[in-house]
């Protein structure tokens, strides 16, 4: 998975999600804040994961196609 962005790049929107999230945090609880910290961590996952190559074969689905 190649990647063609500059670093100054990766800075800005380093940057970018540091300023988002010093706003986003103001005038919450640290309950509050930790909700969104968690929310933020499954929305990153689970778009990582939508772009994630394909797995393996798992044995099962192997033993399955071998039997027919």
């Amino acid at each position: 998975m190649g990647c063609h962005r500059k670093s100054t790049n990766n800075q800005n929107i380093l940057l970018l999600a540091t300023l988002a999230s010093i706003h986003i945090a103001q005038g919450l609880t640290s309950d509050q804040i930790e909700t969104l910290a968690a929310f933020f961590e499954v929305l990153g996952d689970n778009l990582a994961l939508l772009i994630a190559p394909p797995c393996c074969i798992s044995p099962i689905s192997k033993k399955e196609d071998t039997e027919s």
